[in-house]
């Protein structure tokens, strides 16, 4: 599900440039307009989100996703927390889809059922995202610790595995949070399925969510909506391990 994500996002660069010359374009307002300071205060936030978005110094800019990007290319870490960027660009997304609403109200436009309907779906999604990148859901117990493995961390075990294996290593020893822990590379392959098959598990309930929300077809539907069930059991390895 990370990937589609990056996708979207690396997708979106291009429309961002659009987004800021638009956003400049401020209706000419007189000060006889009730609304005038109102108007210009939602036009001025409206702006900012959308250089936010793009700026090559802005904390959540299209910068970041590029060099995560390149990172990803060369087979490196990610240098930023990309589930965390994807939420904050998307909340920033959110609140101009919003502040256009409140511009149309001021104009005596109110927003169809289609356009709330909307917003809603894509607020719940919002949320489906934070809950399923959060530790809710990644996370499994090993010596008496929560922790996680994302896909990237995943792959460079796998590829420590490989060498210490090809030297003739039975043992591994690996840094999580500050702990060591030493198992044997068997032990660590059957951890890394584990909790592949896990996070395999778990996309497919959050991308049940995500159909659910899209095919509802009111408010109501979509604000009662349950996204925290369906999740498979967190993984306790101290259990597993103690019990072979």
């Amino acid at each position: 599900m990370e990937e589609n994500i990056f996708l979207n996002e690396f997708e979106d660069l291009h429309e961002n440039e659009e987004l800021v010359e638009d956003g400049m374009q401020m209706e000419e307002e007189t000060e006889e307009d009730p609304h005038f300071n109102e108007r210009n205060l939602l036009n001025a936030e409206k702006a900012q989100l959308m250089s936010n978005l793009a700026a090559n110094t802005s904390p959540i800019g299209d910068w970041k996703i590029m060099k995560i990007y390149e990172a990803r290319m060369r087979g490196a870490e990610d240098p930023y927390d990309f589930d965390a960027l994807v939420l904050e660009r998307q909340s920033a997304r959110d609140r101009i889809q919003e502040i256009n609403v409140e511009l149309d109200k001021l104009d005596g436009i109110e927003p169809t059922e289609a356009e709330i309907l909307a917003m809603a779906k894509s607020r719940k999604q919002n949320d489906i995202t934070e809950y399923d990148n959060s530790a809710n859901v990644n996370s499994f117990i090993i010596g008496g610790e929560p922790m996680w493995l994302n896909f990237d961390q995943r792959s460079r075990l796998k590829a420590s595995l490989e060498a210490i294996e090809a030297a003739g290593g039975e043992e591994m020893t690996k840094s999580f949070g500050g702990k060591e822990y030493t198992f044997t590379t068997q032990q660590w392959h059957y951890m890394i399925n584990t909790v592949e098959n896990y996070a395999g598990d778990c996309q497919t309930v959050t991308e049940t969510h995500r159909t659910n929300v899209n095919n509802f077809e009111s408010v109501e539907e979509v604000n009662v909506y349950d996204y925290t069930v369906g999740y498979p059991q967190k993984i306790n390895f101290d259990k597993m391990f103690s019990n072979e």
